[in-house]
């Protein structure tokens, strides 16, 4: 049974003007039923050395890909001790991957339907233990930290119901409004599904304007918290923001106007009517949601305004840009200043001695050069430094990749000439995930995508060519492939 309970969230000190939606939260009542137990684990169990060796040969079969011996092995870990040792999540996680295993090799809709609750009963059941502090992590020392860990097995629960699960928009929606109900790291692969969802639920009448306003207020909070502490993944957010809020534009007229921002900005104005933090930030929230400048309102603010821009704090500022030209970089960049940015990032380079950080600012460097500036070799030179001053970091290695996946129609003579491009790139994304296991799922996903562009058997059969053939792509990519082929259609 699902206990439902709601929460008023609230947003951080930087955004303010923003009153959040209750979001829906589920305490998660897990059944007992058949080997689906709860959080036991083999620590007091008579059967503990049965259990450990059954985990031990499940997770070996699971590297060599022998996913039917896993399972087996698998369910005599998982029905003694669903939660191992107290102290990881394997036998949820691992379970969840052994399923969708299954419902992909499945053809019968009652064995495919089965193989999903599974899924979503065994996310639920990690997030349950996590909550009851059944699991015990060191790096959490309060309640807030273990759900903050439950709410991120229900984002990915529902990218999963999502992408791969075909699930219900309604019930779809429940596991990703929890995951964004609590802490700011939130990953990034859940605001597209909730904007799609809120979209659709919004356009076909089945939500109210007013929470969908509520939920693309908290999508934009999270996105703009992490683009400006998440460094390492700051352009997949921010390249993420901009995708929902593109989506979010299909129902903005119908769901924003400026009066609503104006109820919701001007009492905080009104109790702090000199601060002039409050007052640049309505007065430019407000033009941003499209208010008129002549509006009397934003008349009054625009004076307050510049009574501050004074020289005193254009030179703090100047001091501050001198001594953050990383910050100053960033700030270009959003800008689109990109040659700004460039400038700005090789001067930090200069002035840092840690690898780790010079790295950052390499990687920041190679992806301007690539993504915006199209200077692929350049990008892919830097790319390869910021990789030797961090060698076990996966980013670099997924930028080239693709890098070479966006040059595949120009480097390619034709189709099979793509293709090897493809094969080149997919190789960085298989590298990527080899060394860095926080690279794993995002190379997984690329690799989903362009698996679908391996060479066909018969192409390369009518050039002469064999699995296994060393090939080179030519063109500025310069790399020897190992030929893998697909069966022709």
């Amino acid at each position: 049974m699902v206990l439902q309970k709601k929460i008023q969230l609230m947003m951080s000190s930087k955004t303010q003007i923003f009153q959040l939606l209750v979001l829906p939260l589920f305490a998660i009542l897990l059944t007992a039923q058949g080997a689906f137990a709860q959080c036991e684990t083999w620590n007091d169990s008579p059967q503990k050395e049965e259990a450990e060796n059954a985990h031990s040969n499940y997770r070996s079969a699971m590297k060599i890909k022998d996913m039917d011996l896993a399972y087996t092995e698998w369910k005599k870990a998982y029905d003694i001790a669903p939660a191992a040792d107290g102290i990881r999540d394997h036998h949820y996680t691992d379970g969840i991957k052994l399923f969708k295993e299954k419902l992909k090799a499945a053809t019968d809709d009652a064995k495919k339907q089965e193989f999903k609750e599974n899924i979503l009963q065994l996310y639920d059941q990690a997030a349950g233990c996590y909550r009851s502090q059944s699991i015990t992590l060191k790096s959490c020392t309060d309640q807030a930290c273990y759900d903050a860990k439950a709410n991120q097995l229900m984002g990915r629960k529902g990218f999963d119901m999502f992408y791969d699960l075909n699930s219900n928009y309604e019930d779809n929606l429940v596991p990703l409004e929890q995951a964004i109900s609590g802490a700011d790291e939130v990953e990034y692969i859940v605001f597209e599904p909730i904007a799609n969802i809120v979209v659709h639920q919004f356009k076909n009448g089945k939500m109210e304007a007013e929470k969908a306003r509520q939920i693309y207020e908290r999508l934009n909070v999270l996105a703009d918290w992490n683009i400006e502490n998440n460094d390492q993944y700051s352009e997949y957010y921010e390249s993420t923001q901009k995708r929902f809020q593109s989506k979010y534009a299909e129902i903005e007229s119908e769901i924003f106007d400026c009066e609503y921002f104006k109820a919701k900005l001007m009492p905080k104005y009104d109790e702090k009517p000199d601060d002039p933090e409050i007052v640049k930030y309505t007065y430019n929230k407000l033009l941003q949601e499209g208010c008129d400048k002549e509006d009397p309102f934003l008349k009054k603010l625009e004076g307050v305004y510049q009574k501050y821009a004074s020289e005193e704090n254009a030179k703090m500022q100047a001091e501050f840009e001198a001594n953050n030209p990383g910050v100053v970089a960033n700030k270009l960049y959003k800008a689109g200043d990109f040659v700004g940015a460039i400038e700005k990032y090789r001067e930090a380079l200069e002035a840092e001695s840690d690898d780790e950080k010079r790295a950052t600012y390499l990687f920041s460097i190679a992806s301007i050069e690539g993504r915006k500036l199209n200077k692929m070799q350049d990008a892919r030179s830097n790319a390869k430094k910021a990789a030797e001053l961090r060698p076990k970091w996966g980013s670099p290695w997924i930028l080239i990749g693709d890098l070479y996946a966006r040059s595949a129609k120009s480097c390619g003579k034709d189709s099979f000439g793509q293709r090897l491009v493809i094969l080149a790139a997919i190789d960085k994304y298989s590298y990527a995930k080899s060394i860095d296991p926080e690279a794993a799922e995002e190379a997984d996903r690329k690799l989903k995508n362009y698996y679908g562009n391996i060479p066909e058997k018969n192409d390369a059969f009518m050039r002469g060519h064999e699995a296994g053939a060393r090939l080179s792509t030519g063109c500025w990519i310069g790399e020897t492939v190992t030929l893998r082929v697909q069966d022709s259609e």
